[in-house]
């Protein structure tokens, strides 16, 4: 194995001992071909993950190939109610007779075997859980459930449960996200991490920037409220609408923009959540900007809004990770968020932003940053000093190779993620072009 272009870009800006434990595990898995199985080529932090990760794994001699799974419309709605119950959200009967329909179409979903051989399988999210079940040459397998798993409801729990044996291991965004009952050899955290060289991520000029913005019809000369995430109902758009209205009562020149390109195929609640929310909650306010289209919501639009917007929300009522936080504090934004599982394990409450559940409150915080643009910049060094240390790409890479590692050995002690805590500093300076 050589080296990695991908990786070495790295250093100098992670520490240098990290890359070398990359490097370490990775020559372990030389020449193991993986095959990572979700079910959207578009759209979502799953399929961002592996856009990065496989290009980066050829580059260290592991072989990875992608297939995707695609849902249609009722399977769609299917596992978005498992979701909501997985994330505790809907406590009402298991839907047993949608769950048949779904079971025997995944059955029926992998025709020729042939097309996914490989070494070891790696199957995204709850979706596609039973898929080691079904086919058992597809093992060694594990599983990486990227939702907040951390109060689930019991039926959804059972369900996912039932068919986690046959995984070698099942990894999680969070150590709280971990199935209680699940054996400790069975499961690994996973940090996620964002790669800062992406188009999404890197320094964009402020003139672009600013030239983004104006082109997606924002008054550049006026203060700017955005949140930016997939139009969902975990995402609470409703809740961003309303701390906007009492900032505005307040400052009245000030903006809003929720920012969530249609792209992701199994996010099936998408349209008619815009729905709603261009028909009962804008109310026709030139002020809020709902922004959808992929063909302008790309990823520089995403990096201009998240770098030269005023303020930034995530007003989650469950995240499993939140790669639009992390992107967010990585141009220097102190994000005000929720006391959510993958929020808490970002967010240092007034150190590098907010976590507060309530309107008010979190109406109070923007306004406060709004005015204070002293305090704004204080935060947001610290948050990008934080995404620094803690959340870029070659951490989530080295627990991931650990993971395989364990997958591919048969490990039976825990491994456990290297847990570097926040300490926070000023001097951590942003990549340039």
């Amino acid at each position: 194995m050589g080296t990695s272009p991908l990786l070495d870009r790295y250093k100098g800006i992670v520490d240098a001992s990290l890359i070398e434990q990359i490097y370490e595990v990775a020559r372990s898995l030389a020449s193991v071909r993986v095959l990572h199985i979700n079910t959207t080529a578009r759209g979502g932090g799953v399929a961002e993950i592996l856009h990065e990760l496989l290009p980066l794994m050829e580059e260290l001699g592991i072989k990875h190939d992608w297939k995707v799974i695609p849902l249609d419309e009722a399977s769609g709605y299917f596992t978005a109610r498992l979701v909501d119950m997985l994330q505790g959200y809907d406590t009402g009967e298991f839907p047993e007779q949608e769950k048949q329909v779904f079971l025997e179409k995944l059955r029926r979903s992998v025709r020729d075997g042939q097309e996914y051989q490989a070494d070891m399988y790696f199957i995204h999210d709850f979706q596609l859980v039973p898929l080691a079940e079904f086919f058992p040459w597809m093992r060694p397998a594990i599983w990486f459930c990227h939702v907040d798993t951390a109060r689930p409801n019991p039926a959804a729990q059972q369900y996912i449960r039932q068919f986690l044996d046959p995984y070698a291991l099942a990894c999680f965004n969070s150590q709280a996200s971990v199935f209680k009952e699940l054996p400790p050899e069975q499961a690994q955290v996973v940090t996620l991490g964002i790669d800062p060289f992406r188009v999404k991520n890197r320094f964009l000029p402020k003139a672009r920037g600013m030239q983004i913005l104006s082109s997606c019809g924002i008054d550049i000369a006026r203060p700017l409220i955005t949140q930016v995430s997939r139009f969902g109902v975990w995402k609470n758009p409703w809740q961003v609408i309303d701390i906007y209205r009492q900032v505005k009562q307040q400052m009245p020149c000030v903006q809003l923009a929720l920012v969530g390109a249609l792209e992701a195929k199994d996010d099936i609640k998408a349209q008619e959540i815009l729905t709603d929310l261009q028909q009962h909650a804008v109310h026709g306010d030139p002020d809020i900007h709902l922004l959808s289209d992929p063909t302008i919501i790309n990823h520089e639009a995403v990096n201009a809004f998240q770098r030269y917007s005023s303020v930034i929300l995530q007003r989650s009522i469950r995240e499993g990770f939140g790669f639009t936080v992390t992107e967010a504090m990585w141009k220097n934004q102190p994000v005000i968020g929720t006391c959510v599982t993958g929020l808490q394990m970002q967010i240092a409450h007034g150190s590098n932003g907010y976590l507060v559940d309530d309107t008010e409150t979190a109406a109070a915080y923007t306004l406060q940053l709004l005015q204070d643009r002293e305090l704004w910049r204080e935060l947001g060094e610290n948050a990008h000093e934080t995404v620094r240390q803690r959340f870029l790409f070659p951490t989530m890479i080295l627990d991931y190779l650990k993971a395989l590692a364990r997958a591919q050995t048969g490990l039976s002690a825990l491994i456990e993620p290297e847990i570097v805590p926040i300490a926070i500093s000023t001097t951590g300076k942003e990549l340039a072009a």
